[in-house]
Formats: structure tokens, sequence, C-alpha cells
């Protein structure tokens, strides 16, 4: 039978180690920051939409990892990308986004 994951100590140290990378610390980071964020505005009155918001922030700070490690940029950026994103917020980066892709297709 397998040992149950709190009764294992090398699973923990295994955690530890998973989270205490760039790639995780930025999405920790962004998540942390959109929600710090959202609670600071007090504009949002649903938990679960605060919460979405930092997930999503998250989220979207693991896929500027992926972009960080594609360009050959140094991996710590990711933390910085974290803070950031989750700074901007999820409705300023999809209209970033949107505008910066609207261009690209005038051009083309």
């Amino acid at each position: 039978m397998s040992k149950m994951p709190e009764k294992n100590p090398d699973f923990w140290a295994q955690v530890w180690l998973v989270l205490s990378t760039p790639l995780w610390q930025g999405a920790i980071m962004a998540f942390t920051v959109s929600l710090l964020r959202v609670l600071y505005e007090g504009k949002e009155a649903n938990k679960w939409r605060v919460m979405l918001e930092a997930m999503i922030c998250g989220s979207l700070s693991l896929s500027a990892s992926s972009v960080i490690e594609w360009m050959a940029w140094p991996s710590s950026l990711s933390v910085a990308a974290g803070g950031t994103i989750g700074f901007i917020g999820v409705t300023a980066i999809r209209e970033l986004i949107i505008k910066f892709l609207g261009r690209k297709a005038d051009t083309t």
C-alpha cells in the first residue's frame, strides 16, 4: 500500500522544490498581487470572482513563463512578469492583446 503524502516527508520536499522554481514563483506572485489588488480596490463583492481573477492571473503568468523560456530570457523574469500580470489584471491584459492582434491583422 502506498504512503499518504502527509506521512511521506519526501513528498513535501518535492512540493517545495517545484514551488521554488521561477516558473511557479511567477504564478504565485501573479495570484497574490491580483488577489491583493482586487481586495484593495474593494469594487468586487463576489468572492468567487476575486478568486477566479487571481487564478486566471496565475495561469497567464505560467503562459508568460513559457514565452520567457522560449525567448531565452532569464527565468527570474517570471516573477516580474507575474507581479506585472497580477497588477494589471485580466481585463486590461485581454484588452491589450485584442488591440495588439487587431493592429497585426490590419497590417497583413
